[in-house]
């Protein structure tokens, strides 16, 4: 497992501790199911330079940056704007403004139609984009008379359609684009494959860091509402069913935490077999989530199926992130397409 060094750990701790200070789901409390984006907290979180690890290839920092934006359940657009200035940056090209990315299709896998591009004019749609609503460019394939290539498509000049989801945190968009102006990036042929691939693990590392924030969040709430809440003279965490669920919690959160540092040493590495490493911490970090959310929420009993707790939210983004960058079932399938090969 790569660990973190003092600097990179006092990095995101810093990140955490402003994070705690704003309280970024406040507004959410106040207009539950609708994202508010805080543009004074994003602009105070851009001036730290939580974008620059992403940039400068310091993944073991993007991930723990990440985690802690996690716990806060942050409804901000850190990973869609961390991977898609990467992303624009490998192809050869340079975003100005919050960028996000187009490439994701409906399985969660980064297959999304490609946009026709002809004159500099865009047209087609992009299913599922994160963070849509605050972007003001969006890195998208593009199949243009140069070939198979990415551009960046500004969203004031497509169509936004928001789209219904589970986690308000997160939202999702449809982008439509009819003759909208689009900038072609440079890089083709192999090098365009290596830049989307890279991208790709990077989003997968930053999307399991993020989980890996929620998921602690949820085990240390359980456990310390367990010890307060007493049923029949006693609290409930001296029961021993309880005892056994917040313990597997504890081992899956850790083991998540793990399998997150190692995949962002493979990528800062780039180590042959980083592609399977990030199948392989997705295959249990989708399913692990999603458990311990379930856990956090049976134990928390009646308080936490209510609006008035903050676990409903971890719980929804839990629940969605299983899914969003392709299912436990289809990253099991690429490990084994990769040990099989």
């Amino acid at each position: 497992m790569n660990l973190a060094t003092t600097e990179q750990a006092d990095f995101a701790a810093s990140v955490g501790s402003l994070l705690r200070r704003r309280d970024p789901l406040e507004p959410m409390r106040r207009a539950p199911g609708v994202r508010t984006f805080d543009a004074g907290l994003w602009s105070e979180l851009l001036a730290t330079g939580v974008l620059e690890p992403a940039e400068a290839g310091d993944v073991v920092t993007a991930c723990l940056v990440a985690e802690a934006l996690g716990r806060a359940a942050a409804p901000l657009p850190f990973l869609s704007a961390s991977v898609a200035g990467a992303l624009a940056g490998r192809a050869g090209g340079e975003v100005t403004g919050l960028a996000t990315y187009g490439l994701l299709a409906a399985d969660g896998t980064w297959s999304a139609p490609a946009l026709e591009l002809r004159g500099g004019l865009a047209r087609g749609t992009l299913p599922f984009v994160p963070d849509a609503d605050v972007a003001d460019v969006v890195v998208a394939p593009v199949r243009a008379p140069e070939g198979r290539r990415l551009a960046l498509v500004p969203t004031d000049g497509a169509t936004v359609e928001m789209l219904e989801n589970l986690d308000a945190t997160q939202p999702l968009a449809r982008v439509v684009c009819d003759a909208s102006p689009a900038t072609l990036l440079p890089a083709d042929g192999d090098a365009l494959a290596a830049a989307i691939e890279e991208a790709r693990l990077l989003a997968l590392a930053l999307h399991g860091a993020t989980l890996l924030g929620l998921a602690s969040w949820l085990l240390d709430t359980t456990v310390e509402y367990a010890g307060s809440r007493v049923q029949f003279g006693l609290p409930i965490a001296a029961r021993q069913a309880v005892k056994h669920r917040c313990a597997n919690m504890l081992i899956q959160v850790e083991s998540v935490r793990s399998m997150v540092l190692e995949l962002a040493g493979a990528i800062e590495a780039g180590a042959d077999d980083r592609a399977l490493v990030a199948a392989t911490m997705m295959a249990w970090t989708a399913e692990a989530a999603e458990e311990v959310a379930g856990g956090a929420l049976q134990l928390h009993g009646g308080i936490g199926f209510t609006w008035e707790h903050d676990l409903h939210h971890y719980f929804k983004r839990c629940t969605v992130g299983a899914l969003l960058l392709g299912t436990a079932g289809h990253h099991r399938a690429r490990v084994a397409a990769a040990l099989t090969a």
